[in-house]
């Protein structure tokens, strides 16, 4: 049976490598569609995206990967997507993205600095918490 893994995407954004397993061993690294043939039965997927920071030569990482599991079950070709859940924080960080370019031709007042910090300080520490729930993946039928 056929299984494909897509990403949907809600607006554009960059075509970032995202690593797939199947019942917790590696399958592939695909950007927007991956097409896999596979025997019928029911699997666990695992979509990540990163990986481990190495910490010093001590040899140990944090891992920061962002991922999410679901259980699928194959019986006819099946289709699965899956999408991240940070619309509204994406749409902000684009906006202070752009903000932070318009910043480096003209001078902005200091609290927009402040602003911008505090706001990917809130960003990054909500991603790590959230970090194994990232991604939604649903099973099309």
């Amino acid at each position: 049976m056929m299984l494909t893994v897509t990403r949907r995407r809600r607006w554009p954004e960059l075509r970032l490598p995202h690593a797939l397993f199947i019942d917790g061993l590696y399958a592939g690294t695909f950007y927007d569609t991956i097409s896999l043939d596979v025997p019928r039965g029911t699997y666990s997927l695992r979509v990540q995206f990163g990986g481990a920071v190495p910490l010093g030569r001590s040899g140990r990482s944090l891992d920061l990967s962002l991922s999410s599991t679901a259980r699928v079950t194959v019986d006819n070709p099946a289709i699965v997507e899956f999408y991240d859940r940070e619309m509204i924080w994406n749409i902000l960080f684009d906006i202070d993205l752009v903000v932070w370019v318009v910043a480096l031709f003209v001078t902005l007042p200091p609290v927009y600095k402040m602003v911008s910090d505090i706001f990917f300080a809130v960003w990054l520490v909500r991603l790590v918490v959230i970090r194994r729930r990232y991604y939604r993946i649903v099973t099309k039928k």
